[in-house]
């Protein structure tokens, strides 16, 4: 799915506020008035349904001094803004702007688990798509004041009738041949693999671990360039494939979609029937008609005869996809029986339920996580703008939200990614 795209004016802020940064110390910005309007440190305060005396306490600030902020009696150093920004999760230049933008927050739809049923979305949520509207005003600006061209995807010819030849031309621009995809050795050489290949195209992919799976698998902004992937970091890696090519799907077509996993559901609405066209074209990509069907093990299998989970899961390992996206191929290629697809499913719901219920376990170091979460390219981007001396480092630690402490081993690790 996909979320409205961010103000246009922010972007000039964000220019604005590299410039003021890169000749403004940080010790003067700490005694530096912020010109900003009450009425957007109430709004950022708001939006996020946060009490005046606890939002206080996280800037650091009694209840009076932020109310006087708000009201307009007194306004905020820089360095208060900062602080203020940090806790709010908007980004700075957002306060600069006259008034509160308009869609920033919206959310038109995100992909969920299967059976869970549409809600308000959790403030954990909103919060992960300011970021990632932030992100990607964030990379359009450091782009310009670099003086870098952003690829642009290349349009498509198939509309949403022909799943097929939508996936054939998305493998096409995705550049990553069936054998490379069966080459990868484990799910997560194949997570990366095609995060790489987003990558490649100028597509922004992100990850988070803040947001319930219950809620969210992924979303996406579709806007170019530097279309955005959001995918929820909890999922497992094979179901962290699927929701990539899914909502690479959707930025294809620029289409929104009631997004969960069922595909024989007769679709009611236009979204609906964009949602059924996305998964089809995930499964598609990933598991290509003739080469399936010509594969050894399905060829000599009867139609619509039961499958044993040992030939289900040799499946899934050779073509690097979950056992659903084998059991929903098969279905939709005629080779088993809808019966045998939903008693199948719901066994592997189960398994997954219980898998999430008692954790996934391990530990990654903190620079990881990060690296995932905020996707190679970006970084890269930051960084390079922190070396060109467009940003300072202390513009480049709060752009990938970390401490100045950490950036060298962010940066080697990116660097030794693409050794």
């Amino acid at each position: 799915m996909r979320v409205l795209d961010g103000p246009r004016e922010l972007g000039l802020c964000i220019r604005l506020i590299f410039a003021y940064n890169k000749d403004l110390g940080n010790s003067m910005a700490k005694q530096i008035r912020a010109l900003v309007k009450p009425a957007m440190l109430r709004w950022a305060r708001e939006s996020l349904n946060l009490p005046i005396n606890e939002a206080a306490k996280k800037i650091g600030v009694k209840p009076s001094k932020l109310s006087a902020w708000e009201s307009g009696e007194s306004t905020p150093t820089i360095g208060q803004l900062r602080k203020a920004a940090a806790v709010y999760k908007r980004p700075l230049a957002v306060f600069f702007l006259p008034q509160p933008p308009r869609d920033f927050d919206a959310l038109r739809d995100f992909r969920r688990l299967p059976d869970q049923t549409r809600a308000v979305p959790s403030p954990e949520l909103n919060l992960e798509i300011r970021r990632a509207h932030v992100r990607r005003e964030t990379a359009l600006e450091l782009a310009t004041a670099l003086g870098i061209d952003p690829p642009r995807l290349r349009a498509v010819s198939s509309n949403l009738h022909d799943s097929d030849r939508l996936a054939q031309e998305a493998r096409q621009i995705l550049g990553v041949s069936l054998q490379q995809q069966c080459a990868w050795r484990g799910p997560y050489e194949a997570l990366h693999g095609w995060i790489a290949a987003l990558e490649r195209i100028g597509v922004l992919v992100f990850q988070t671990g803040r947001v319930s799976l219950d809620e969210m698998r992924g979303f996406s902004i579709s806007a170019e360039p530097f279309p955005v992937i959001v995918v929820n970091a909890k999922d497992s890696p094979r179901g962290r494939v699927f929701t990539l090519i899914h909502e690479f799907a959707h930025i294809l077509t620029n289409r929104a979609g009631l997004c969960d996993l069922h595909t024989t559901a007769r679709a009611r609405t236009q979204e609906e029937e964009t949602e059924v066209f996305c998964n089809q074209v995930a499964g598609a990509l990933l598991l290509p008609a003739t080469e399936f069907l010509g594969d050894p093990l399905v060829a000599r299998k009867a139609m619509r005869a039961p499958w044993e989970d040992s030939e289900i899961r040799s499946l899934a390992d050779k073509y690097s996809v979950s056992r659903e996206v084998v059991l929903r191929r098969l279905l939709t290629l005629g080779r088993i029986t809808e019966s045998f697809y939903r008693q199948k499913r719901q066994e592997l719901l189960d398994t997954y339920q219980r898998d999430l219920r008692r954790g996934q376990g391990g530990f990654a170091p903190y620079h990881v996580v990060k690296v995932r979460d905020l996707g190679r390219s970006f970084i890269r981007l930051v960084l390079e703008a922190y070396h060109s001396e467009t940003i300072n480092s202390s513009d480049a630690a709060e752009m990938l939200g970390v401490r100045l402490k950490h950036l060298p081993t962010i940066e080697q690790d990116v660097v030794d990614s693409a050794a």
